[in-house]
Order: C-alpha cells, then structure tokens, then sequence
C-alpha cells in the first residue's frame, strides 16, 4: 500500500516532480521523489525562515508565514473580499508527474480557518488538456484535513448522484465534486488552483499540509439501501428528519396552527408592495420606474415594491430514477434492472398496488446518469400523500401559498407550477420555454445545448407558439408580476477569448446558405466595409500573408487562426467586429422575444433571459439590456461584492436575481450546492447577507432563491442534482433556521430599501 507522501507548500519551487525531500533547516536544496518512489518523508518543506517560492502566486491573495512552537511555519493566505475570484495558484515551471506514485490516492490538504465565517474553497487540479474542480468547506475556527480523490475506484462509478457518501475508509473529509472531469491525466498535472468567489468579508486560512495520500479502503457497500421510505438518507439524523407517518401528519397540523395566526407583515399591500410608504402611478399591472436614482418596481396599485421569492414550486424536479427500465412503458411490462447500483439505493419502494405506487414516473430520457431513460419515482409527492392524504395536491397549493405569505416573500419565484398562477394572496413570475425546428447556432462551449438562431424566420414562429402558451396561462392577470423567457443560454463567458467569441468564431465558419446567423453577419460587414479588401485590412493588418478572397468564400465560411497556443488571435479591429457581431445577435435574439411578448401581453414586464453569471458577456448584456424591462441574472454567490457588477451603472436598467443559494451538508445531503454553508443555521445568516447586497443595491429590484424543495438526496431524474437547496426537505418539512431568516429579511425589506422615501 502506498504511504502517505507528505510536502509542504514549498516543493513547487524545487522540483518539477511532485514531492521533495527537506534538507537540514535553513537549507536551500532538496531531493526530489521521482515516479514510484514510495519513501515516506516525515518532514514537510514548510521550515521556519523560509520565504514565498516561485511557483506560489497569489491573485487577490496575501501570502505570509505563521510561526509557531513546532518551527514550521504554516503559509497564511488571505483571499480578499475586493477581488472577484481571489485564488492561490501553485504551478511547478515544468508540472508534476503524479502516474507512478500509486493506486487509489488523493490530494490532501490540512488547513485551519482562524477566521469568523465559513470558508468555501474551490481545488482545481490541472492537466495538460483539462481539470477537474472538487470544493469543501471549513467551519469557522475550525481545523480539518480534506481530500480530493485523483484516480480511485470511485471515480468510475456513476451513481446518478451528483455526490455520492464517501466511499473511502478515511478520517479525512471527501471533497465535494462540483465540476470538470474525474479523469486526469495524472503523469501530466500542470498546476494546483486553490480559490474562493464574491467573498464578502476576508477569508484568511492556514495551510499546514498537502499531501498525495491513500484514499483508504474502498467500501461501495456504503451505496446500499441509504434511503429510506420517506427518500431520506437513512444513517444521518437532523433535526427536519421524519421517522414516521404520524409525524409528517402533526408537523402539517402544527404549521396551520401556526398560519391561522394575525399577519406579521402588516405594512405590506394588497399586491405585496408597501402600503406605509408614498404611492405612485398606478396602472393596475406591475411596472418599473426610476426614483431619486433608484430603479423600483411599482405594484399594481402604485405602491413601492420588492421581488422576493422562491422559485420551482413544482413537482418537475422531485423524481428520482430507480435503476428499473421496462419494454412496453406504456404498459409496464418486461420489467428490467438497468442498474443495480440505482436499484440498491433504496430501501423501500412501493409494490404495484400500493397506494403509493401512483408516484411512479416514467422519463424518456435524462440528460446524465447511470441510465438513458426509465421509471423514477418522486418520494416528495409520496410524502405529500402520506402528510395531507386524497387531497394532497390542493392541499399543496394551499399550503404552498400561505408559507409564502408566513415566511414574508412578495413573489413566487420561477417555474411556479402554474396551477399557483390563481391564488390571489401573492404575485408571480410567469415563464416560458422557446422550442421548435427553427436553426441553432453553437459557441462550442454549449453546457445546456446550442443557442437558438434568432435571424431565422422560423425562430419567430417558435416565439410566437411559446409566449401565446405564456398569455394563455397568465390570462391577463394583474397578479403576474412579469415573464422570464428561457434561461442560462449558452451565450459565452469572458475567461478566455475563445469563450468570450465563441457564438461568432463558430458561426463563421459555417455556410452562409445553411445558418441565417452567418448571413446576417456578412450582411452587417457588409454595411460596414465597403469592400472584402478592406474588410481583409481591418482584420489582418498584422499578417499581411492572411487575406479573405472575396464576400462569397467568406459567406462560405471563414476560420480563424490559431496562437501557439491553441487560443485564437483576436485584437484591434477583429475584436470590434467581433463584439459588433455578438451585440447585434443578443438583439436579434431579445427585439424577437420582446416584440412577440408584447403583441400578446402588452401590460407585463419582460424579465429577460436569467444571464449564469459564468455565461454572459457585456455585448450580450448590452443587446438584451435594450429591449427587456428588467434584466435578469443568475448569481450562484455569497452576494455581490468586489467590482464585478460595476456595468450596472452603464447600461442603467432595473435588474433581477433569478437564482441563488447556499446548502449545507448537516442535514442528509451530500451536496451543498453552488455555494455551501457550516450548517443551516448558516445558510440563514449567508441568506441575509446575499439579500442585504440585493436591497441596497439601486439596480437590483429584487431576487428569488432557488428552489422551493430539496433536490432529492438520490439525485433529481434529469442530471442527478443532489443538493441541500430548499426551503423544504424532500419530506416537506420546512427548515427552521432558514425560514426565521426570511422572516427577519422580510420584515425589515422595504424601510431597508425604501425608507428613505418617507423622510
């Protein structure tokens, strides 16, 4: 068995390989450990005295050294709440060679956070083709040893889980996998990245060891019956947890005591606005307007108002697949196990027959996971019945509606089932899917699928069917606060140029015959270049041997030259045409939606497309910014912080969080999500926090959290989404600290924004 290989922070000055060897203290050189050699080294290189070596750079991090009693002397790193995404990059000149040092190891890293907060931080580990991002979270003033599995027998298995339990016999806490790939080529790693993302305080934490070390014993049992009957993880118990039938019944019976009590947010109006502050225009639907430079929401009836919310109030996302797939789904015969890891997961599932047995789902396709398609089964709904019996889908509904109203929230948030749409105590987001045969076009980097072609004729007809299903579902109601039209798009991130350019480097090469969107880029350099020659000019000025022959060979298609190293050239005025071309298809793309919406529902506010804050570019955001009333984003974040938000001001439109959250692994899930907390008491305090950055904030109008319910702990049917994100638990129970927070949120939400107006 491997022995576990201990360095300090500072091998990644001496050596291209992975470990070296300390010599004498004080003493400069070292020996270097080379593939397979398996002598253990009980002393890190971290000696007292020692400076910060090349190799360990910190962007937005302060590096010093921590002397203590031992005289090693700990790398003390501060990420800094004042850059966007501080990190600590360790990158050895010539890489590590990591392929003989053994079977079944992990990067270990001990490390102390001295501070007041929790500290979420992001590995990424680096070969010469990709990565793979793992994260953990240290307690405030706590100290743990983390680890990040490179080549174990885990890493092979595809449990339909985004995280699985740790299936290692180990002391150590397992990462949590968040993205990349699992497959690294380990004789080939190019450098280590530690980082944190829109802090909003400073982080400092004390590295004190990093290690290649044995994962230990692999024990896949661990995936054996984990869930129980009510689809909860069965071997950990959390206050929110359900043992039995009857408590599912007195938890309801509780809560509608607990409702029936005088309202605790007296100043809110009929629409949720706020009734103690000055009234403006009404015009009996929602609207913006700006005030003292302050963009604001006005509800129907001309009080100030605030968008706060929970999206995915739905059953969509509650199914999880059973590893079972059949010949005939229609009829339920030729039963089969596709997959027996899935399969073993539970230790219960209803019999045919069983009441119970109507929560079976059958998906046709999932979009990752150990199957391609097959039975899932939502144990949320199974719940529902079990807690409110024959009638648990109205009783859902109402209960839904009056949590919102209890916990304060002024809007239910996107992809509200719309069977809430009617419930005339709380206003609502409407929302609609684009889909069609109408043309896509690709930035090659298209997590959710390609982008649509918005110069296709036939995308206006997609349009049209999806915004008249829109209007047909809201009715021309006053209570629909306004419309988000699809989401996450893959628009492009300003990482890198590639990135940044995708949509318009592929689309050129394409046919002009064959994608509209390349046509209608000829056509725009058309209008600007009077001819090709100049055209050629403008682009090529410094590669005089590079030219474009004519309008029809680059309507043909036109490929763009790659830099030494694989990224593609683009500067000067390429890069002018380049934003040129992708503003004018982010306004195709929102003139198309925007006019379409407003022929059929010409009284609601367009919410535009909810930008990923990793998928947007600031010509995306300038051509949507034209046409939507309220620009709308996804911030998976601990808040807005550092300068990263300071475009708001430039294109100076009333803008919306559509999505965030914080998850916790203390209460039966093995996935935090995108942001993650210590615990739940934490997620309502990190909660506020976002919140606070919201409201004070003069261009944001509003944000809704997501989602409603807890993914389930066994992955949702589609991608396998496991996390920690709901306001409720996969049994419907409601967590605690949490919704005490939105209460306190809620309550001081508008003499927080809008106080000022009374003065």
């Amino acid at each position: 068995m491997l022995k576990q290989l201990r360095f300090g922070i500072l091998w990644l000055s001496v050596a291209p390989v992975l470990l070296s060897a300390c010599g004498q203290s004080g003493e400069e050189g070292a020996v270097a450990a080379g593939p397979g050699n398996d002598r253990e080294y009980q002393q890190p290189l971290l000696t007292g005295g020692r400076g910060i070596p090349a190799g360990v750079e910190g962007h937005g991090v302060s590096l010093s050294r921590v002397p203590v009693d031992t005289g090693i002397a700990p790398l003390h790193a501060v990420f800094s709440k004042n850059t966007y995404e501080p990190r600590l990059d360790l990158a050895p000149e010539s890489g590590w060679d990591w392929s003989g040092v053994g079977e079944n190891i992990g990067l270990s890293l001990k490390v102390t956070n001295p501070g007041e907060h929790s500290a979420q931080l992001f590995v990424t580990v680096y070969d010469h083709e990709t990565y793979g991002t793992r994260s953990f979270n240290v307690p405030a003033g706590g100290i743990g040893t983390y680890y990040f599995d490179l080549n174990g027998p885990a890493l092979a298995l595809d449990t339909g889980m985004r995280d699985a339990p740790a299936l290692y016999d180990n002391a150590a806490t397992a990462m949590t996998w968040m993205w990349g790939s699992k497959s690294l080529d380990l004789s080939n790693i190019r450098r280590i990245e530690l980082n944190m993302k829109s802090i909003l305080s400073d982080r400092p934490l004390v590295f004190e060891d990093i290690a290649l070390a044995p994962n230990g014993e692999f024990k896949p049992q661990k995936l054996q019956k984990i869930f129980d009957q009510y689809g909860q993880y069965a071997p950990q118990d959390y206050p929110e947890k359900i043992h039995s039938d009857d408590e599912l019944r007195a938890s309801a019976q509780r809560e509608a005591e607990a409702f029936s009590e005088s309202s605790i947010f007296p100043d809110r109006s009929r629409f949720g606005g706020w009734a103690e502050g000055p009234r403006y225009k009404s015009t009996g639907y929602f609207r913006t307007q700006k005030i003292d430079g302050q963009w604001a929401l006005i509800d129907p009836e001309g009080y100030l108002f605030f968008a706060t919310g929970v999206d995915n109030m739905r059953m969509d996302n509650t199914v999880t697949m059973t590893g079972v797939d059949f010949a005939d789904p229609d009829t339920g015969l030729g039963e089969t196990i596709v997959s027996e890891l899935r399969r073993d997961l539970f230790q219960w599932l209803p019999e045919k027959g069983d009441p119970l047995a109507a929560h079976y789902f059958y998906r046709p396709v999932v979009h990752m996971g150990p199957v391609e398609k097959g039975q899932g089964y939502s144990f949320y709904r199974a719940n529902l019945q079990r807690k409110y019996g024959p009638d648990y889908l109205q009783r859902w509904r109402e209960v839904t509606v009056d949590r919102q109203l209890n916990w304060g929230f002024t809007t239910l948030g996107n992809w509200a089932d719309p069977s809430l749409y009617d419930n005339g105590k709380v206003a609502y987001v409407a929302n609609g899917w684009i889909r069609g045969e109408h043309k896509r076009v690709s930035s090659g980097n298209d997590y959710w699928g390609p982008l649509h072609d918005p110069f296709d004729p036939e995308f206006v007809n997609s349009v049209k069917r999806t915004v008249a299903q829109v209007a047909a579902e809201v009715q021309g109601d006053p209570w629909c606060m306004g419309v988000y039209i699809e989401n996450e798009l893959s628009w492009g991130n300003t990482k890198t140029d590639a990135g940044h350019f995708g949509l318009i480097i592929h689309t050129l090469t394409r046919d002009a015959a064959e994608s509209p969107a390349k046509a209608a880029f000829v056509e725009i350099l058309k209008r600007k270049y009077p001819s090709v020659e100049s055209l050629s000019r403008a682009w090529f000025s410094s590669m005089p041997s590079r030219s474009i022959p004519s309008w029809e060979a680059f309507a043909a298609g036109f490929s763009l030259s790659q830099a030494a190293g694989g990224e593609p050239q683009i500067e000067g005025q390429l890069r002018e045409d380049f934003s040129l071309l992708l503003e004018s298809l982010s306004a195709r793309f929102f003139s198309v939606v925007q006019r379409e919406l407003a022929d059929v529902m010409p009284d609601h506010l367009f919410l535009g497309a909810r930008f990923a804050d990793w998928g947007m570019t600031p010509e995306v955001v300038r051509g949507a910014a034209a046409y939507v009333d309220v620009v709308s984003y996804n911030l998976y974040t601990e808040g807005l912080a550092a300068d990263n938000w300071e475009f708001l001001a430039e294109i100076d439109k009333p803008s919306i969080i559509g999505e965030f959250h914080m998850g916790a692994t203390d209460s039966g899930s093995f996935h935090a999500g995108l942001v993650s907390a210590e615990s739940q008491q934490e997620r309502g305090e990190m909660f506020r926090d976002y919140m606070h950055t919201i409201i004070d904030n003069p261009w944001f109008v509003g944000a809704q959290w997501f989602q409603y319910i807890d993914s389930p702990a066994s992955g949702r049917a589609w991608d396998g989404e496991n996390y920690n994100v709901g306001f409720v638990t996969v049994a419907d129970e409601p967590y605690g600290p949490l919704v005490a927070a939105a209460q306190a949120l809620n309550r001081e939400l508008y003499p927080r924004r809008y106080g000022q107006k009374n003065d």
